[in-house]
């Protein structure tokens, strides 16, 4: 999740800066405009292209520019977020599950009973001049649920979102762990593998793969390189991940996997790799 804040001050002296759950942040004062009505742009790496147009001004305002617009190039194609009138439905509606609020945790999903608004206001200034707000935003590429706080970014020529992709593991315990493995399919473990790209669409899949103990199975995608994943001998071995120069086992912190325990039969995981 990011965060954008924005700041105007005596109709003028407009500033904005963007902060992310990784702890990347940007400052944005060069404004070309920063005035009434007119839409100023900006590029960021975190969550991507996004405007900002201040609607009011002046009296309507106490003073100065006031009630931004934000719109974000991936979210929803610049859908417009009316900050102010989202602040005021956070007051008014404590238990909003339209949008998620700021600050929440990229597992939380939009439609969570817990999640508040987007926007808030943070107007402290007594002599009127001074006029922020602030919102939350999915960074590149996330997913908070279903409507308009899901983001997109640019695929490319394969048809894929580069930058982090993620990948789904189901490892189906052996129905005869007793067998032969020479010669007894029921003696193998099986996997259902899903691949994602950054923007968490499927871009590759195998269902029930017979997976021998040490010997790869291949899941083929739209990414450029093949991605191998290896069960081993026993149930408490981890699963084994190669793609490109990358090798990891499930438990492997840097690559943010997350594997339960067999549970029925099953146990399931997700990791995430560069792509």
């Amino acid at each position: 999740m990011c965060e954008v804040n924005m700041r105007t001050e005596k109709g003028g002296n407009c500033h904005a800066d963007v902060t992310c759950s990784d702890g990347n942040s940007r400052n944005y004062d060069d404004w070309p405009n920063c005035a009434h009505q007119a839409v100023d742009e900006f590029n960021d790496p975190g969550i991507g292209p996004f405007t900002v147009t201040w609607t009011k001004k002046d009296d309507d305002c106490s003073d100065g520019l006031c009630a931004p617009f934000l719109a974000f190039a991936y979210v929803g194609n610049y859908h417009v977020f009316d900050v102010d009138a989202l602040s005021e439905e956070a007051q008014t509606n404590a238990t909003s599950q339209t949008l998620c609020k700021v600050g929440c945790s990229e597992q939380t999903p939009s439609n969570s009973p817990s999640s508040e608004n987007i926007c808030g206001s943070t107007d402290n200034d007594k002599t009127g001049t001074v006029h922020s707000s602030r919102c939350g935003v999915p960074a590149v590429g996330k997913n908070y649920g279903p409507g308009t706080l899901d983001s997109k970014g640019p695929t490319n020529d394969a048809g894929y979102a580069p930058g982090s992709c993620g990948v789904h593991v189901v490892q189906h315990q052996k129905i005869n762990p007793a067998g032969d493995p020479a010669t007894d399919r029921e003696a193998h473990y099986h996997l259902d593998i899903t691949v994602y790209d950054n923007n968490q669409e499927k871009i590759g899949e195998v269902l029930g793969a017979e997976a021998p103990a040490g010997k790869a199975v291949n899941v083929y995608s739209k990414l450029p390189f093949v991605l191998l994943v290896t069960a081993q001998e026993e149930d408490a071995d981890p699963v084994l991940f190669d793609y490109a120069d990358q090798h990891w086992a499930y438990a492997d912190v840097a690559h943010a996997c997350d594997f339960g325990q067999y549970d029925a039969g099953d146990r399931e995981g997700d990791c995430g790799f560069s792509c």
